[in-house]
């Protein structure tokens, strides 16, 4: 079985939780370097640690992963060394390479001391160890957070073989196209990077988007990695959920961003009965459903008491009135359009993200036997028909967010295809919408879904405002199958996959976001500000690379569609 074996600038580096502690303050974080062999790493200080590659005409990579890197090394001669770089623990680098080729550098001028066992940098209150030995043609290093961390050849060699070995097991889920093999295993190392343990409020292991920069608990994030990381480990999406939930507030609130020790005071798309659904659908662990039922609830009760419109019964995200490029963080949807020059909306995904969770939580009543302090049921049917009933523009034939007490907000988005996924749509509207999707003026673009239609005003294909993104995309071909559009669902699918590969191969990374049209890398779309060269996150946030929940749909719209791939 190959295995992915791309090298990508920016991609991730990490210790994973699934191996033993990881904390967010404790561990190491780094990514690939574009210009050399070899990662930046992320600490208090900035380090490169590299291979020198002076001599070498040819490198021949067996893995590039999350955690692991073997290559081999030839010189003009045609003699090879290997390369291996991995972890020892999440706070310790270690590796092998030729005789003399390792080194590191510090990005600022800091004081360095060399000791017998190495050279130790000093910053404040950080020490930074780096060891190095020659034995034959091979030197051995390591680079700690801790103290100095000699290894053996044997001991470097056994890291990396049980890392390479972890992929042994996902053969069969692969996909026949190599291609898109390549990629499934590069996404699953992505999303085992992304995992962390317990640690203060999170009570067991909890994912973040990315490392770097996002290295935080978002919400709706861990709903759609939920998705996709069951293929690691199937406790795993259960923990994923669980540490959202443990940093709700008694009133029922769940902030949108939560790190060990605080929490945001805004939310996020309210998608965690749904998930738990899924899950459950997979697992049958119904006593899982029993144990999260009532904070779902409460979460859910919260929205109704604070985000609800009175007067129509439809929801409205938090608006951000002093922000330009961040108006609407509350709907995950940034930058969007759809908030520009309005304060207060009645919003068609806030009130579509309800009416689901509504209709999970009947469903959570039904499996465990328990009947809610509300119906369910009810509220999902009435709330359907405020969004039919205030929403839906007859004439335009698509829904749009409202001005409460006023007119449309007419912003042609992603988001008015959201009906489809939590069914309120009428079997008339989603014909509509069906046909819309076909559109090439509009979001039957090269690569759907653009998130804004190529024919509204607004598009820029800049995040949020044209590019497409996969939670979108793994939302609305759910909804089409449900209302019998399969093979629409089914070729936006294939093309969402295909389009998520091409870019793994050409830059070795997976991204955040994609361009509608195919003609540019994502590296070069706009992120709230053109992107620049040589990536750095701490220059500028560019599209994100090795980004969680495009790892994670990508595995679940391959998994959940075998037989489009297989």
């Amino acid at each position: 079985m190959r295995l992915p074996d791309i090298w990508g600038q920016g991609a991730l580096f990490a210790f994973s939780g699934m191996d033993g502690e990881c904390r967010v303050y404790s561990c190491l974080n780094a990514h690939l370097l574009g210009d050399l062999l070899g990662v930046r790493i992320h600490a208090r200080e900035l380090f490169d640690l590299y291979v020198v590659l002076d001599g070498i005409k040819d490198i021949q990579y067996e893995a590039v992963a999350s955690d692991v890197i073997k290559a081999r090394l030839k010189d003009a001669q045609g003699m090879e060394t290997p390369f291996l770089l991995t972890f020892l623990d999440q706070q310790t680098i270690v590796g092998l390479c030729g005789r003399g080729r390792v080194q590191l550098r510090s990005l600022r001028a800091i004081n360095e001391t060399r000791t017998e066992h190495g050279s130790v940098f000093v910053c404040g209150t950080s020490a930074f160890h780096f060891w190095r030995r020659d034995e034959g043609e091979l030197t051995l290093f390591s680079f700690s957070l801790g103290d100095f961390a000699p290894v053996t050849r044997e001991k470097v060699e056994a890291l990396c073989a049980g890392r390479i070995a972890f992929f042994e097991s996902f053969g069969p889920l692969c996909p026949k196209d190599e291609a898109l093999a390549l990629t499934f295993l590069k996404c699953i190392s992505v999303m085992k990077s992304q995992v962390y343990t317990a640690d203060g409020q999170f009570r067991q292991r909890w994912t973040t988007p990315n490392r770097l920069p996002h290295r935080w608990l978002w919400l709706w994030d861990s709903a759609f990695h939920s998705l996709g990381n069951f293929l690691l480990d199937e406790t795993l999406p259960r923990d994923t959920l669980l540490s959202v939930l443990d940093v709700q507030r008694e009133d029922g609130f769940i902030p949108h961003l939560a790190r060990p020790s605080f929490t945001s005071d805004i939310t996020q798309p309210p998608l965690l009965a749904w998930a738990a659904v899924k899950l459950y659908e997979r697992t049958g662990d119904a006593d899982f459903l029993r144990d999260i039922k009532n904070k779902l609830q409460k979460y859910l009760e919260w929205n109704i008491r604070n985000r609800r419109d009175p007067e129509s019964g439809l929801f409205c995200w938090h608006v951000n009135t002093n922000s330009e490029n961040c108006r609407a963080d509350e709907s995950g949807m940034d930058n969007s359009p759809r908030f520009d020059n309005v304060s207060v909306m009645e919003c068609i995904d806030f009130s579509c993200f309800m009416l689901n969770e509504a209709s999970a939580m009947a469903r959570i009543d039904e499996v465990t036997g328990e009947c809610s302090d509300r119906d369910w049921q009810k509220y999902a049917s009435e709330l359907k028909q405020a969004i039919n009933g205030r929403l839906w523009d007859e004439k335009d034939g698509f829904y749009y967010d409202r001005v409460p007490g006023g007119d449309f907000h007419k912003v042609k988005s992603v988001a008015s295809f959201l009906p489809l996924f939590c069914g309120a749509a009428t079997e008339d509207n989603a014909r509509v919408l069906s046909e819309k999707l076909k559109d090439a003026s509009s979001f039957d673009t090269y690569l759907p879904l653009p998130s804004i239609s190529r024919s509204d005003p607004s598009f820029d294909a800049d995040m949020w405002r044209g590019a497409v993104w996969l939670n979108c995309n793994y939302m609305i071909c759910e909804g089409l199958k449900k209302y019998g559009f399969t093979q629409q669902a089914d070729e936006i699918i294939k093309k969402t996959v295909r389009e998520v590969a091409l870019y793994y191969l050409r830059d070795g990374v997976i991204y955040e976001m994609y361009d509608p049209d195919g003609r540019v890398s994502p590296r070069c779309i706009r992120r709230k500000g053109r992107p620049i060269e040589p990536y750095d996150p701490r220059v500028r946030y560019q599209a994100i690379r090795d980004y969680g929940w495009t790892s994670a749909l990508y595995c679940a719209m391959i998994s959940e569609n075998k037989e489009l791939f297989m």
